[in-house]
């Protein structure tokens, strides 16, 4: 049997979501792992059933299909699934693909793995300045289902167990409280250093252009020293976590079936 692994992003007008999955590709062939295959969901090519045709034509008998996102929602319980013909709700099927029966096994997003919240931690150590009242938003895209906000408040909680003090969460659309919200009360309750974290896969649309404004950063800006409500208040703008190489440990206990608390 020909085993092959297909790590499924969701795609972006911007390159970094394939950036990003290509460096961990390559971190998994360094660790010793073939056959490994990168598709999309949408937007960026290849397509995620384009790619398992081309699977069933190199001769791959039984696929890994990872999704490389943060928290499940409808792309991993809806489009992906209908794109790899696995039913709805379930880890995985034997599928046809050109005449050939595949056998896929689905598994989910990097959601609780503890692996989160300690990249999280660093980031708030590299660019925490020590001086005055700091405030930590956790941040997340937000989703019409519940997944992505279980999620962004699970590490947040992870987090205060750390032991950071004001910790908040928020999001870009859909859930609340919504960042402009979450942003308005620390500043309200004295915050002088307010460190954002996106909780995000990586760099694209909503983090480049969305959310810096909703902190009152310049596009491109990563930190910026403001006046606000007669205060000077520090703003520091973590990168996304999908680059970090404690995700291709991830990707590979689910590729050898390995359960991650």
């Amino acid at each position: 049997m020909k085993k092959g692994i297909m790590i499924i992003g969701h795609g972006s007008r911007y390159n970094y979501n394939k950036w990003v999955m290509e460096e961990q590709k390559k971190r998994l062939e360094a660790k010793g792992f073939e056959n490994i295959y990168i598709g999309f969901n949408e937007t960026t090519l290849p397509h995620a059933d384009d790619v398992l045709k081309d699977m069933a034509s190199d001769g791959v008998d039984e696929v890994v299909a990872i999704p490389f996102f943060i928290a499940s929602g409808l792309h991993i319980t809806r489009d992906i699934p209908e794109k790899l013909g696995i039913p709805h709700g379930s880890g995985g099927a034997v599928v046809e693909v050109g005449g050939k029966k595949i056998n896929i096994r689905y598994e989910q997003p990097f959601g609780n793995d503890p692996a989160l919240a300690d990249i999280l931690s660093e980031r708030i150590e590299e660019l925490s300045s020590g001086k005055g009242k700091r405030g930590i938003i956790v941040i997340g895209h937000g989703s019409r289902l519940p997944f992505n906000k279980e999620t962004v408040t699970f590490q947040a909680d992870r987090l205060r167990e750390k032991g950071y003090e004001n910790v908040a969460c928020a999001f870009n659309e859909f859930d609340e409280p919504h960042i402009e919200t979450a942003f308005d009360e620390m500043v309200s309750n004295g915050m002088e250093e307010v460190i954002v974290l996106p909780l995000f896969i990586s760099l694209g649309a909503h983090l480049k252009h969305d959310v810096p404004q909703k902190v009152h950063l310049r596009d491109g800006a990563a930190e910026d020293r403001l006046v606000l409500d007669g205060r000077e208040v520090t703003v520091k703008y973590a990168m996304p976590v999908g680059s970090d190489p404690r995700l291709t440990d991830i990707i590979a206990d689910k590729i050898e079936g390995k359960a991650r608390t």
